[in-house]
C-alpha cells in the first residue's frame, strides 16, 4: 500500500465519492476545492467561479458559442479550479414535456442515464439524453430530452483544453423541478391553481397544476433576444385559462432578467410571486 492511500483513509479522502460520480453532490465531491461552474445558452456562455467553501465569488459572460468561449476562457477556467473539474448547465437545444406513465421502478434515476429505452419504450430516440421528475401524486411525470451531439461536443472542447465536465445538466429543468419540491413541500401551495414559470437565460418553462394536478406544460429553449412575441406564444394560452385565483410563481437563475423586467409586469392583474434569489441556478448547482 503506498502512502498516498493510507494517507486518504486517515483523512477519510479514501471514503469521498469519485469527482466524476454524479449521483454525489458538488460539496460532497469537491470538498475545500475550488470549482467552475458554466452555463450553456445558445450564443452565449455564463460562467461563475466557486471558493473553497462552495460560495460564489466571481461571475462572467461573453457572446458567442461554446467551442470560441472555452477556447478563450480555458486557461482562466483552469486557474480557478483546483482539478480542472467544470459543472456545466445546458441551456439550448432541449424540450421539457409531460408525460404519464413512465417507469418508476426502484433505481429509475441510474436507469434513465444509462438505459433510457427502458423507462422510455417509444419514446426514446438515441440521439438524445434525458433527465426525469415524477409527481408524487399523480403517474405524471416530467421529461427532459436533450440533443446528444451538443452535450459530445462541450464535452470534446472541454477535452481539448484539459478541463472536465463533472456533472452535465439542463439549468432550467432543474430550477423548475426545485420549484416544484417546494410547491409540494408547502401544504398551502400544493392544493391552489397554480401557474409555475421558470427561466434561464432566454429559456422559458410554463406548467399549470390544479388540486395537486399537473395539467399542462410547454417549453422553449433559445428564444430570440427580446423576442416578446415568443414568449407570448408560450405564456398566453395559460392566462386565458387562469381565473381570478390562479397564483403565478415565478423563478430565474438571477434576479433581475428581462422577463422579470419586460414581462412580470404585464401579469398584474394575477397574484405573483417570484421565488428567485441572488445566484439561484449556480447556488443550485453547487448544492447538488
Amino acid at each position: 500500500m503506498e502512502f498516498r492511500d493510507i494517507k486518504d483513509v486517515l483523512t477519510f479522502a479514501a471514503f469521498r465519492p469519485e469527482p466524476d460520480n454524479a449521483s454525489a453532490p458538488w460539496s460532497r465531491r469537491f470538498p475545500n476545492r475550488r470549482s467552475v461552474l458554466v452555463n450553456v445558452s445558445r450564443g452565449r456562455v455564463d460562467w461563475c467561479m466557486l471558493s473553497k467553501k462552495q460560495k460564489v465569488e466571481d461571475t462572467g459572460y461573453a457572446d458567442g458559442e461554446f467551442i470560441d468561449v472555452s477556447a478563450s476562457m480555458a486557461d482562466e477556467w483552469r486557474s480557478r479550479t483546483d482539478d480542472g473539474w467544470l459543472g456545466i448547465s445546458v441551456n439550448s437545444r432541449f424540450i421539457i414535456t409531460m408525460e404519464h406513465n413512465l417507469s418508476r421502478k426502484a433505481g429509475w434515476e441510474e436507469t434513465i442515464r444509462n438505459n433510457p429505452k427502458s423507462v422510455l419504450g417509444t419514446k426514446y430516440d438515441r440521439a438524445k439524453r434525458y433527465a426525469l421528475y415524477h409527481s408524487s401524486e399523480t403517474s405524471s411525470s416530467l421529461l427532459m430530452a436533450c440533443d446528444s451531439s451538443l452535450i459530445q461536443s462541450i464535452e470534446d472542447s472541454l477535452r481539448n483544453h484539459n478541463l472536465r465536465p463533472a456533472r452535465i445538466c439542463c439549468g432550467l429543468f432543474a430550477l423548475t423541478t426545485q420549484a416544484l419540491t417546494r410547491i409540494h413541500s408547502d401544504n398551502a401551495l400544493k392544493g391552489q391553481d397554480i401557474l409555475l414559470i421558470t427561466w434561464v437565460n432566454q429559456s422559458l418553462f410554463v406548467m399549470r397544476q390544479k388540486g395537486g394536478q399537473w395539467q399542462d406544460a410547454r417549453c422553449r429553449s433559445g428564444l430570440p433576444p427580446q423576442d416578446a412575441n415568443a414568449i407570448s406564444q408560450v405564456v398566453k394560452p395559460f392566462l386565458k385559462d387562469a381565473t381570478p385565483h390562479t397564483r403565478i410563481l415565478f423563478m430565474a437563475d438571477e434576479p433581475g432578467t428581462e422577463f422579470e423586467r419586460d414581462y412580470l409586469p404585464q401579469l398584474g392583474n394575477f397574484s405573483v410571486t417570484n421565488l428567485t434569489e441572488q445566484h439561484h441556478l449556480w447556488n443550485l448547482m453547487a448544492r447538488h
